[in-house]
């Protein structure tokens, strides 16, 4: 809480005969209050360097970003979406209630979704019916369903007879994932970096605020929307780089770093609130009483309840009791900040505590053997859904005893809520609808200085032992650690599952594959490699390496990858429950063509391959004279070895030594490791008195923290225990002044305040030897006095030389500007 000071000790501190703390002593004067700047900060970052982070004592550098427009509220006019960085998806998923346009503000200025204006992107839900049709070519308007009709060769829609056909209003459908859903009711705005913006590992960081934050301070919101900010795996369908890029879902792995169930702030149908949400699905190996056990396919693996009650790996382990993580409450009407460090080992999802600052991550996952989804490049997702599972229905099926518990006294049936997907709406779209908007300040995207690691070259992939690779097959030995990971299991009456799994020692990472049902031919169920041009009048030579649950012949062929699928070899390997090196001889072909390395696991020739295991590592396929192939393992950049690369950087990044894209200046021009003359960005000594001198190995200024309780003036306020940096400095009021002595500003270019208050519009000046250089500002409230939300504020500063250095703040309504915990200068 606020502490009150006696009016004698006021007068008598700022007259400046006594002071706390270190340094020399100082009289601050009361000042006229400066006017309140035209540009309000709100806790912003975007004047201080963001190029740069310290995370536990590793530099981290920023690699790519989007600030739409520059400083949040800083006035910018509507600009259009960066096309480099992000491009619009429709799609129908989770019983979504929208529409996803492709309407923007600069364009669309009464009916937009996406608005890049004041320093932010909105993304807009509106109340307005569109038709998504997907484009479907015709001969004939019989052809076009309910109310469409065939016009220069595509069905022209009008399935929400709305008498317009809108589907040039929609954002396009790449088939990636169920088809947008025609005759909705709402528009809004889905974003994704897929092909853009792709990288594996590093530090993300957003700010962001939710639907309805406009609203008044203690008002519950709405029921119905469920914006998101989150990633999925950069293999999901698309080819990039020349790379083989056709996996599912949930085999790309997904993982949910925000997402916000509006519906759970309404205190009767969810008390414990927990709107907040984080989450991640993969798919993994099936564990004992899984749903994913079951013959014919799999299911997904989450951090949530659904569908196998957690994982291990929910809580930093990989085995052990199942984990599940819960949402979190946060206060929706502020700005909230997210931070998502990414390594080979894990991930951890930050909410505001980031860890830069040391702060505590709310979820913590270990990837393990069987999350490799997580070792490989992800893409952004931003959206802002209306309805659907998590919108409306929270978990389908809530529990209840009467309708009161149900969103919108729905039917409470046999103790189950009776809901729908839209169910849940209450929106005033008249009145509140400008409000139904997800709102992001940023997105960045930090590398590790340090790189990290990449995975070995499997030694199938130099069939020669010469050191050059000369397989045709690439992953060979199922080690790479960002692709599939498996050679293709493919059905033809059969059925079955398969995974990668660690078998440690001589061949660790190896493909396993489970046959529920063989079916009525050999090739009812297929492992297989497959597009590889061969050359007429070339001699191949293939092997593979299998191990099965029980000794049994297993055919291997290579074969045409088009119709008439014409045999050019094959071989029956006698099988064991050990390791078998299967080497058929050496095949010719006649002519050029494309192929595949084709294992026959259906039932066939009197063989059963139903209920049987088999294990599979170290493919090859290469000619007897060993020509070159290109080895990429691990690499999505880089020299290949023959002469190529394995993939070219977008502008702004080069390709690092661990074979990804990163920032020129992470660990030098190749990326690699980072100078060791490059200064610690970490938290200097508070006590070193000629802060921000130049550090003689870099020339660059070396960054410097002053303690609010280390003042030289503390004569104005009360120090207490609690803030993230020793302690916290409390009933900081306009003309109050924290100042500090013989503080050198050379080389030094911004100053970051750690602050907090419970009401909003706080300001101070930064003055320098009693010349003003810059003003700080927090427009958002984060909290009550004794344990505030500690933010940063920033302003750039341009001054040199050593002087006295004092934060002075401007009178406010409530009294107290804010608590100061400490002042950051770089």
């Amino acid at each position: 809480m606020r502490r009150s000071r006696k009016a004698w000790s006021q007068a008598l501190m700022h007259c400046g005969i006594w002071a706390l703390g270190l340094g020399m002593v100082g009289c601050s004067s009361k000042k006229d209050p400066a006017p309140v700047p035209a540009v309000c900060q709100e806790a912003a970052l975007e004047s201080a360097d963001t190029s740069k982070i310290n995370v536990a004592g590793e530099p981290y550098t920023l690699t790519w970003g989007d600030d739409f427009g520059g400083t949040l509220n800083g006035g910018q006019p509507k600009s259009r979406l960066n096309a480099n960085f992000w491009g619009k998806e429709n799609l129908g998923v989770n019983y979504e209630l929208q529409a996803y346009t492709n309407r923007e503000c600069t364009d669309h200025p009464a009916s937009w979704n996406y608005c890049v204006e004041n320093g932010k992107l909105t993304l807009l839900a509106r109340q307005e019916p569109l038709d998504c049709v997907v484009w479907q070519q015709c001969t004939a308007t019989s052809q076009c369903g309910v109310n469409g009709t065939c016009s220069n060769g595509y069905c022209l829609n009008d399935q929400n007879q709305n008498g317009v056909w809108d589907h040039d209003e929609c954002a396009p459908f790449n088939g990636l994932a169920n088809a947008p859903v025609n005759g909705t009711k709402y528009t809004s705005g889905r974003l994704s970096s897929d092909e853009k913006v792709e990288f594996r590992y590093g530090y993300i960081e957003f700010r962001a605020r939710m639907p309805f934050a406009e609203l008044p301070a203690g008002t519950t919101p709405p029921n119905g929307m469920w914006p998101a900010i989150w990633l999925l795996g950069a293999n999901n369908a698309i080819t990039n780089g020349g790379r083989e890029d056709t996996v599912g879902w949930p085999m790309n792995g997904e993982i949910d770093i925000m997402e916000y169930s509006q519906i759970k702030e309404n205190p009767i149908l969810y008390p414990l609130n927990e709107a907040m949400g984080l989450n991640t699905l993969w798919r993994e190996y099936p564990e004992a009483g899984e749903l994913a056990a079951s013959p014919g396919g799999w299911q997904p693996n989450a951090c949530s309840s659904w569908p196998n009650n957690g994982d291990a790996k929910c809580d930093d382990t990989v085995g052990g009791a199942r984990a599940t993580w819960a949402g979190q409450t946060i206060d929706y009407h502020q700005w909230h900040t997210w931070g998502f460090l990414w390594d080979e080992n894990g991930f951890k999802i930050y909410i505001d505590d980031l860890p830069q600052n040391g702060g505590t991550p709310v979820g913590v996952f270990s990837i393990g053997d069987d999350a490799t989804e997580f070792r490989q490049p992800m893409y952004l997702i931003l959206n802002n859904a209306v309805g659907g599972e998590l919108g409306c229905l929270g978990w389908s099926g809530r529990t209840c005893t009467s309708s009161a518990q149900c969103a919108n006294n729905a039917a409470c049936v046999n103790g189950k809520c009776d809901e729908t997907p839209g169910s849940c709406l209450n929106i005033d779209w008249a009145a509140h609808g400008d409000k139904a908007k997800l709102e992001v300040d940023y997105v960045r995207w930090y590398h590790r200085d340090s790189g990290y690691a990449q995975a070995p070259q499997a030694a199938c992939q130099n069939g020669d032992g010469t050191g050059s690779a000369d397989n045709i097959i690439r992953n060979c030995g199922f080690n790479e650690d960002y692709t599939y990971h498996r050679s293709d299991l493919f059905f033809e009456g059969g059925q079955g599952i398969s995974d990668i799994r660690n078998e440690g020692g001589a061949h660790g990472y190896v493909q396993w594959v489970r046959v529920d049902n063989g079916g009525w031919q050999g090739y009812s169920v297929q492992v297989r490699q497959e597009g590889f041009t061969l050359q007429g009048g070339t001699t191949y030579r293939w092997k593979v390496d299998l191990k099965a649950s029980e000794a049994i012949p297993v055919p291997i062929k290579i074969v045409e990858a088009q119709a008439p699928w014409t045999v050019a070899a094959v071989f029956t390997c006698e099988v064991g429950t050990t390791w078998t090196t299967c080497a058929p001889p050496d095949f010719h072909l006649p002519s050029t063509n494309k192929y595949k390395f084709e294992i026959d696991l259906g039932n066939s020739g009197g063989v059963n391959y139903t209920g049987k295991q088999f294990y599979i590592d170290n493919m090859y396929l290469g000619t007897v004279a060993h020509a070159c192939q290109p080895e990429c393992t691990g690499k999505l950049c880089g020299e290949d070895g023959c002469g190529g690369t394995c993939g070219t950087c977008g502008q702004g990044t080069v390709c690092a030594s661990w074979g990804q894209c990163a920032a020129p200046a992470s660990g030098g021009p190749d990326g690699g490791t980072p100078d060791a003359g490059t200064p610690d960005a970490g938290t200097p000594d508070a006590g070193t008195p000629d802060a921000g001198t130049p550090d003689a190995g870099t020339g660059e200024a070396t960054p410097v923290r002053l303690e609010a309780e280390n003042a030289t003036s503390l004569d104005c306020c009360e120090a207490e225990p609690g803030g993230d940096s020793g302690d916290k400095v409390v009933s900081f009021e306009g003309g109050d002044s924290l100042c500090w002595s013989n503080v050198n500003l050379s080389g030094l270019k911004t100053a970051t305040a750690h602050v907090g208050a419970p009401h909003a519009h706080g300001q101070a000046q930064l003055e320098f030897n009693g010349t003003v250089i810059g003003t700080l500002a927090l427009c958002a409230a984060t909290g009550g006095w004794s344990s505030p939300h500690l933010t940063d504020i920033s302003t750039a500063i341009s001054a040199s030389g050593t002087g006295t250095l004092c934060l002075t703040g401007v009178s406010h309504p409530e009294g107290s500007v804010f608590s100061v915990d400490y002042l950051d200068l770089k």
